[in-house]
This record gives C-alpha cells, sequence and structure tokens, in this order.
C-alpha cells in the first residue's frame, strides 16, 4: 500500500519505514489532519523523538538560517543590538541564534533580493515609514515549515524578574537550507550594506584644481582601491581621488569645479606661513556590502 512508503525523518538523520498506524485501536491506511494517530515505526528508538512533525515531499525544511520580517514586542525593555544572541522559537523546537538588523526605507515587508538594505547597529526604535528584518544564523539546524512565525526571547532572564522576556517575533521570508552558507556565495545575494565615512585635511594645494590630503588613510592602506571615489570638501567643493602621494598614506584629490575663493584663501602658503589661513576638511562616503567577498566600495 502506498503508505507503506511515508518514512519518519528527523533532525537525527534516519530514515524509517512506517509498519502500521491505528487510530482509536482500528487500523487505517491514511490520516488527516485532526487526527489522533499511533504509528508503528520499524527499528526505532522511540527515545530519540519527543516530539516532532509528520509530513511529505518538501513540506518541511531542515534549515540553518533564515531571513524574517522582525516586529519587536513593545513590553520588552532590555539592549537590543545586532549580532547579540537570543532563543529563536520555531516550530517545535527553540534554539539559540545570533541576529543581523536590516532595513528598507519602505513599508512593503515583502522581502526581495533585488532590494538594498541599510545595516543597524542597534534595532531602529523608531521604525515608521521602513521594513525592518533579521538575518537569524542558528547555533544548529532546525525543522521548519516556510512562512512559519518565529518568536525571540531571551530566556535567559530571571524568571522571577518582572521584565518580559519575549522581545521579537516575524515570519521566515527566506530560508537557508546549506550548512556551507557562510562559506559558498548564499549570503552574497543578501544586499546589506554599512555606510563608511573618512576624514581627511588638505596638506596643500598643487593648484586650483588639485590638493594633496592627508590623514585620509593609512600608510599601509592601498590606495589605488580608493582611487575615482568622490569626495566632499568642508568648503563646499566635490572631488575625486586621483591616486596616492607618496608612500605615507597621503592622496592627490582632482576638484571637478576648481577651488572656491574661500579655499583659496584659506589654503593660500603665504598667510599659512604667518599664521594665518585654516583647515579644509575633505570627507569619504561610501558603502560596503556585508556579505561581498570582494569588498568593493560604492557610492
Amino acid at each position: 500500500k502506498q503508505w507503506y512508503q511515508r518514512r519518519v525523518r528527523a533532525d537525527t538523520k534516519l530514515e524509517k519505514k512506517i509498519k502500521s498506524m491505528q487510530v482509536f485501536h482500528r487500523s487505517v491506511d491514511r490520516v488527516a489532519a485532526g487526527d489522533r494517530a499511533g504509528i508503528c515505526v520499524t527499528q526505532f528508538d522511540a527515545k530519540l523523538l519527543e516530539r516532532g512533525l509528520v509530513y511529505t515531499g518538501d513540506a518541511v525544511q531542515t534549515v540553518h538560517a533564515l531571513v524574517i520580517d522582525l516586529h519587536k514586542v513593545p513590553y520588552y525593555k532590555g539592549s537590543v543590538t545586532s549580532k547579540t544572541k537570543y532563543h529563536v522559537s520555531v516550530g517545535h523546537e527553540t534554539v539559540l541564534g545570533r541576529l543581523t538588523f536590516f532595513s528598507v526605507p519602505s513599508q512593503e515587508t515583502i522581502f526581495s533580493f533585488e532590494e538594498e538594505y541599510s545595516y543597524h547597529e542597534t534595532y531602529p526604535e523608531d521604525d515608521a515609514g521602513c521594513s525592518v528584518f533579521a538575518l537569524l544564523e542558528l547555533e544548529h539546524p532546525v525543522l521548519c515549515v516556510g512562512d512559519s512565525m518565529v518568536i525571540i526571547s531571551r530566556l535567559d532572564i530571571d524568571i522571577n524578574s518582572p521584565s518580559c522576556r519575549l522581545a521579537f517575533w516575524g515570519r521566515i521570508q527566506h530560508m537557508y537550507k546549506s550548512a556551507t552558507y557562510t562559506s559558498d556565495e548564499s549570503l552574497a545575494t543578501l544586499r546589506i550594506f554599512k555606510i563608511k565615512e573618512r576624514e581627511g585635511l588638505v596638506e596643500r594645494m598643487n593648484d586650483e584644481w588639485t590638493v594633496i590630503v592627508k590623514d585620509l588613510f593609512k600608510k599601509e592602506t592601498d590606495i589605488d582601491l580608493f582611487t575615482h571615489l568622490n569626495v566632499s570638501l568642508s568648503t563646499g567643493e566635490r572631488g575625486r581621488i586621483d591616486g596616492s602621494f607618496g608612500n605615507s598614506g597621503k592622496c592627490k584629490v582632482y576638484v571637478e569645479d576648481g577651488l572656491s575663493e574661500d579655499a583659496l584663501t584659506l589654503l593660500d602658503k603665504k598667510k599659512r606661513k604667518e599664521g594665518g589661513g585654516g583647515k579644509v576638511v575633505v570627507k569619504l562616503v561610501f558603502k560596503r556590502f556585508m556579505f561581498d567577498k570582494k569588498k568593493q566600495m560604492l557610492q
């Protein structure tokens, strides 16, 4: 019969055939939702399975990480930071998992790999107008169904404490089923970026189009990686990095429309020798995707 081919599969990776099934001491060849059934499995130690799921095909997946849409429980007052471990409850299991927060400036809660997401060091408390998601990296794989609800909590808080231990809830948007998801290209499609900023000072100007900048990079930095990135000057001009200058971490910056009168006054050599002039700050802003192995810098 067809039901003889059904199998029991747990995270023990064991596969066993179902020998027979009964509902209230009556032998049956099929059961459905709502039935209370006894299942006889051949050569299986019942102690290995306390709770589990009955399913066919690919209805249930073994997952190592999840992306969920994230909602904070308002009564939870504990600290909330990325890379912190929480208790993650999904299906019949609760495991430790590490959270990474990210968001998109839209109220649409549908997750898409086409979007670019902003990384958050802490949960954005004022999340009006944006959708918040989280990457959950689980300490060990669990069985779960797509679109399941996930509850995230801090069960290590003293049970006698008046503090709420439930921190977040959400529904599964994507499942990482491979144990090698961190080493292969799986996470590279998750476009979470961090905004990086660097500041330096104009040491001197070569001419009204070019300045030499110090303190923007360290001596050991490969400035070629930053060549052609745009920068802004505190006097209002925009420019681009035009390569290194010497071996001490200095660089050349080409100012697209030339230095302004204010900049020329602040950088005037004679005034600087006489103790006058002033500082011109150069700022470099770029974004870098967290899971990009090439570590490209984009603007």
